[in-house]
């Protein structure tokens, strides 16, 4: 195995250890200024790419380089967590392939400047294809996509927000894949083990029996609370909604968000579980390499390992004991695809000799949002100047430190909602008018100005539906492994007229959240203009409304549910409850595509979950005596 390490490093690399990089030390405030004017000129001139032709071979050669016991694809969420758990096990030797890169950068740190990041190469530039029942007010009537691409996956451009949802949806897991050991109580020691607990706002309601203490992810809240936060907390306590810790017993209430960083600095999972351990001889990482297929003998159905591109060469890579497949909502299932394992009529239609009948791609799930409810308001907003807020932020304070400007949030069940679960997630954000904004979600001119309308000192109240019963579906667009996915949201398109229900109730519980005494003291007043597309309805009427968030809606980026658990693959099921592919052997998915349901809210938190969880499966198949 050294042998075959060595000649892998000298081929590719040049040296034994494969990524070994320093972490960032703390800028100055003129080095972050110098990293914000960059970055700031970046995201206004970015253009996204359309498809991975960087990633294509200059010739049709490929060189074997040996072989790995496990062979991870994609370095993301997931991808990171089994990587360092399972090369815990130091006879096993481990294989990750990251199309990205390690990301090292003060600028990625601060959280204020997330919107920047996903306009940059760390985004792979999704977006879906055109929209008929939502995101009709955006350009070409498509949907954002946003995924990153770089160790730690798209924790590292996210709002790092740690959420776990309803402890009843893991109990429903166990139910659907019939296997008890997905039962909340069974997989809260789990979350505990990769939690780091700390309270730094003790405002912030905590079950400490619901939190670990120790473990790679460190979890806080932003300091000091900001006005916004403690004014959307008391209007909630005003209309009786309970104050309470989203990830202890219960998820329903308002509550102060949790975020995985570090001092208030962004804590990818990459830098969390995997920077520690960089020096286990038997981890190696290769990043910049793209996964085009995975080989799978076609007698037997066996995957025996993965075929990739790396600066213009392909590589075919062997797994002795497994692939474990971590590439993300939309690529995992696009690599499936070209591998033969799909659904079959569609695989035919791309040309591709079909290995497994599965319904691969078909239940494609994300949250609607509408982020557009601008409402004007009589705030005084605190001058601060650029470097007062680098200065808070190197101090591990200060509004930086978050995402989006809020850190209060409140999960709701609505009138609709028939099991216990939260389906409505509502924050709240001050927020300014701004061409950024219209860039990073697509919005066409026309619509973001009448949602703007004549809005001063303007706050926005977003609304999320986080239990939608509309689903979507990934598809090739060809064969070809650089040609992206074509991805199809479908939002708000169930027959039945849920989804949208539910978001028209948010938009009442809104404007009932402006009426309480607190809100009443900032004279909220909503000062929108007629929606392009909209002028027929009776301004305000439901009618309105129901066109409004058609037009304004989008995706949450919460995606899951492309490859999803069960215990059938004749109901749609790709993964038993071990995440092993139905009908292929030696073959694991274990990213958010395998999440059979919604599970109300952010999903990253449940991810690090179904991680630990498939890593630990994983010993014990392979070293019983852990189990």
């Amino acid at each position: 195995m050294e042998l075959i390490k060595l000649f892998i490093s000298i081929l590719i690399f040049g040296s034994l250890k494969v990524e070994e990089v320093k972490c960032a030390t703390t800028a100055t405030v003129e080095e972050l200024e110098r990293l914000i004017e960059a970055a700031t000129i970046e995201a206004n001139s970015y253009e996204f790419p359309t498809n991975a032709r960087i990633y294509q071979p200059e010739n049709n050669e490929i060189e074997d380089i040996g072989s790995f016991d496990f062979v991870i694809i994609g370095g993301g969420v997931a991808g990171s967590v089994i990587a360092s758990r399972l090369s815990e096990i130091r006879k096993w030797s481990i294989l990750v392939l990251e199309a990205g890169t390690v990301v090292n950068s003060e600028f990625n740190a601060m959280l204020g400047y997330t919107a920047f990041l996903a306009l940059s190469d760390l985004s792979w530039g999704f977006r879906s294809v055109p929209q008929t029942t939502a995101c009709l007010g955006f350009v070409n009537q498509s949907c954002r996509a946003f995924r990153a691409r770089g160790m730690g996956g798209t924790s590292l451009i996210n709002g790092a927000v740690y959420e776990r949802g309803m402890p009843s949806t893991f109990d429903e897991w166990a139910d659907i894949t019939n296997d008890p050991t997905w039962s909340y109580d069974n997989v809260l020691p789990l979350f505990k083990k990769s939690e780091d607990f700390h309270l730094r706002n003790p405002n912030t309601p905590v079950e400490w029996e619901y939190h670990g203490r120790g473990g790679y992810l460190n979890v806080e809240q932003k300091i000091p609370e900001d006005f916004m936060t403690t004014l959307f907390l008391q209007g909630h306590r005003e209309l009786g909604t309970d104050i309470i810790d989203y990830n202890g017993r219960s998820q329903l209430g308002a509550s102060i968000f949790q975020l995985y960083t570090k001092n208030g600095r962004r804590q990818s999972v990459y830098d969390a579980f995997l920077t520690p351990v960089l020096r286990r001889q038997n981890l190696n990482i290769m990043t910049e390499s793209y996964v085009t297929k995975i080989n799978i003998n076609k007698l037997t159905k066996r995957a025996k390992g993965v075929t990739f591109t790396r600066h213009g060469r392909t590589f075919r890579v062997n797994a002795a004991k497994e692939v474990i497949l971590t590439a993300g909502v939309f690529q995992t299932p696009q690599i499936l695809m070209l591998s033969g394992i799909g659904p079959k009529e569609h695989l035919l239609d791309m040309g591709i000799n079909v290995i497994e009948d599965l319904e691969v791609g078909s239940k494609l799930k994300d949250d609607p949002i509408c982020q557009a409810l601008y409402i004007s308001t009589n705030m005084t907003r605190p001058v601060e100047t650029l470097e007062g807020r680098l200065q808070q932020f190197l101090n591990g304070e200060g509004s930086l430190t978050q995402a989006y400007s809020t850190s209060g949030v409140a999960f709701q069940k609505s009138q609709f909602e028939e099991q216990n679960y939260a389906d409505m997630e509502f924050l709240a954000a001050t927020v300014q008018r701004s061409a950024f904004d219209v860039r990073y979600a697509g919005w066409t001119n026309e619509t973001y100005d009448a949602a703007w309308g004549n809005n001063t000192n303007a706050i926005a109240i977003n609304i999320h539906n986080v239990n939608p019963r509309s689903s979507g579906t990934v598809r090739l667009n060809s064969s070809d492994p650089f040609d992206y996915p074509l991805i199809d949201f479908n939002m708000m398109s169930d027959p039945e007229g849920h989804d949208m229900a539910v978001l028209y109730e948010g938009i009442n519980r809104v404007f009932d959240l402006l009426r309480t005494p607190s809100f009443q003291k900032i004279n909220p007043e909503y000062r929108g203009s007629p929606l392009p597309g909209c002028e027929d309805q009776q301004f305000m009427s439901r009618e309105y409304w129901y066109c409004f968030l058609r037009q304004t809606c989008t995706a949450s980026f919460h995606v899951r549910g492309t490859c999803p658990m069960g215990a059938d693959p004749s109901e749609g099921a790709i993964v038993d409850s071990r995440l092993r592919v139905f009908g292929v052997r030696k073959l694991r998915v274990a990213d958010s595509s395998v999440l059979p349901t919604s599970m109300s809210g952010h999903p990253v938190g449940t991810i690090i979950m179904i991680a630990e969880k498939a890593a630990e499966t994983i010993k014990s198949d392979y070293l019983p005596y852990i189990s």
